[in-house]
């Protein structure tokens, strides 16, 4: 495989790259397929035409794939004008150039017609996709098209007509699509592809949900207020034209998909406070505010990067989204310099990527980059362990910016870590460090909850330690209290990961056995019975002994009338049995 890239002013130039690459072509001796690869400055995008009949004249059988673009990425570099075009020259490969004429109400059947055609390609290693239209809804087409093997690789991007607002619009060699997308299906026994992702934007702040929406992209409320609101009052922004896309594009939200962290970049605000963002949201999906650290963001790229160097690819595709442009300024061509010095690269800034998951999910990302490499077979003679960085070097603006991300995420830290802290009060008892009341009933629901739902067998025991105001008469509160300490650390001791214990109060504890039925827990309280009678405790000369009942949830129960039938059991056995006993009810 061989990938020539170029970088022309205008169309004339491009013209006579065409025309020398036709001169040269027949040197490269045998060759199975030509793939070009043109992104136009969106002020040359009156040419597209032109192009086209170029190519057609020139390269009739040359597979062409193109769209307009703010900026492209030509060698490893940066270029906010002209012309990108790359020539790659497969040995033993193939490539088909597939436009999709899209309509909304279609996307499952599309998805799953495309979903047909692609997997009865033989020897299908990778499915590049650019699209002309941003509200395009293709998450049932996604749903469909992950259906292919996972470890076919799936990349691609949304071009744009220079501004977040409009839109551009993608080619082949026989149309322009302004609604729509054009697929690229590389296919090749010999051929073998990795691709890489990475974001670099870290959360922000709490953890949120969406409580309203308006349609899959726009949000109409958070936590139950106008999205506008969470800008105004975590951002300080209250300006809603371009220049709130300036300020609050480095500050996207986060989702989780596929066990995956997803970017979602703002793209407007309307009156009514409603924000429509870059890809989908679900109703009741939490949330979190991201930020970006201009100097992490370029250490994540250039990681990803030597990764790619270590797969030696003979050709570079990359797509990365405008906002890290927006974001980085002019740092921007060091998060690129890896694709300077491995292999040949082309690519393009787009206004979404596409990313697979690692168990197969296709989604639209925002503020992604995506290295996709190529080679067929064997290791490329651009052999490189890794590449020699330079080191980071941010302009002035950008590395306070860093400075001031780096604080900010070390006083996250901190409050996170506070935050757990007192959840873990809220839930613990302090004495005996097992749950407390409040999250002993949580848990209880939960069991109700699983049993009504599930039919699984859940029992409870309860457990009273006998004579226990005697102990605090005669030894104090403190020995009491040691005295409890020790009744909880052989509950600890004696029940599996998957059952909870709580003080219910006083010296009386819970223990829910999940999944398991009565006589199992009747062997449990068994041996704690049992360990605790034969304990050494801190009142030298006392014997500790407790009493125990256990019952078993059921369909009809609620927490209050499981609690009492399991609090007449223990009773019974304190009362009626004499104490140090087990009743089951």
């Amino acid at each position: 495989m061989k990938h020539i890239p170029y970088l022309c002013n205008d169309i004339n130039e491009f013209f006579h790259v065409v025309d020398g690459f036709a001169d040269m072509l027949p040197s490269f001796g045998e060759y199975s397929c030509v793939l070009a690869t043109v992104f136009v400055d969106i002020k040359l995008k009156e040419e597209a035409a032109r192009i086209i009949a170029k190519m057609q004249d020139t390269l009739p059988e040359v597979k062409l794939i193109g769209g307009t673009v703010s900026a492209n990425i030509t060698a490893g570099v940066i270029s906010y004008y002209g012309i990108s075009v790359t020539f790659s020259v497969f040995n033993n490969s193939s490539v088909d150039v597939l436009p999709i004429y899209w309509n909304d109400e279609d996307s499952k059947q599309i998805g799953s017609d495309f979903l047909k055609r692609l997997s009865r390609m033989k020897h299908l290693v990778a499915v590049g996709m650019y699209t002309s239209g941003f509200t395009l809804n293709v998450v049932p087409f996604f749903n469909e098209l992950s259906k292919l093997p996972s470890d076919i690789i799936f990349f691609g991007g949304i071009v744009d007509d220079g501004t977040v607002k409009g839109q551009g619009f993608v080619f082949t060699n026989d149309d322009i699509i302004k609604y729509g997308h054009v697929m690229v299906v590389f296919k090749g026994s010999s051929l073998i592809a990795n691709v890489g992702y990475t974001s670099g934007w870290r959360p922000l702040g709490k953890t949120m949900r969406v409580t309203g929406l308006s349609n899959s992209n726009t949000i109409s409320e958070i936590d139950g207020v106008p999205v506008r609101q969470i800008y105004e009052k975590y951002l300080g922004i209250s300006k809603w034209d371009d220049i709130f896309l300036r300020e609050a594009v480095v500050f996207p939200f986060a989702v989780q998909r596929s066990s995956t962290p997803l970017a979602r970049l703002p793209r407007t605000v309307a009156d009514d406070g409603s924000a429509t963002y870059g890809a989908d949201f679900v109703l009741g999906e939490k949330v979190r505010l991201c930020y970006g650290d201009p100097e992490f963001i370029i250490y994540e790229a250039r990681r990803l990067q030597q990764d790619m160097v270590r797969f030696q690819p003979e050709g570079v595709f990359a797509i990365s989204c405008w906002a890290r442009q927006v974001l980085l300024h002019k740092d921007v061509n060091q998060e690129l310099e890896a694709c300077r010095k491995s292999a040949p690269s082309t690519g393009v800034y787009a206004l979404g990527e596409y990313i697979r998951t690692i168990d197969g999910g296709i989604f639209l990302n925002n503020m992604c980059l995506s290295i996709i490499g190529f080679r067929e077979g064997g290791i490329s003679t651009n052999f490189y362990e890794s590449i020699p960085m330079k080191p980071i070097r941010l302009e002035r603006r950008n590395g306070i910016v860093s400075h001031l991300m780096h604080f900010v995420q070390a006083v996250s830290s901190e409050l996170e870590d506070s935050n757990r802290r007192l959840k873990d009060m809220a839930r613990i008892d302090f004495l005996t460090s097992l749950m407390n009341r409040g999250e002993l009933e949580a848990t209880l629901a939960n069991a109700l909850y699983d049993e009504h739902m599930n039919n699984t067998h859940t029992a409870v025991l309860m457990l009273d330690i006998d004579n226990f105001k005697q102990i605090n008469d005669t030894f104090g509160h403190d020995v009491g209290d040691q005295v409890l300490r020790s009744v909880a650390e052989v509950i600890k001791q004696n029940i599996r990961t998957t059952d909870k214990a709580g003080r219910w109060g006083g010296d009386e504890f819970i223990i829910i056995f999940s999944r398991t039925n009565i006589s199992g827990a009747k062997n449990i309280a068994t041996r704690i019975r049992e360990k605790i009678m034969n304990k050494s405790f801190a009142c030298d000369g006392c014997h500790i002994t407790v009493s125990i009942g256990i019952t078993e949830v059921r369909k009809e129960d609620t927490v209050m009338s499981m609690f009492q039938r399991v609090d007449t059991a223990m009773y019974n056995s304190k009362r009626q049995n004499g104490k140090n006993s087990i009743t089951v009810s």
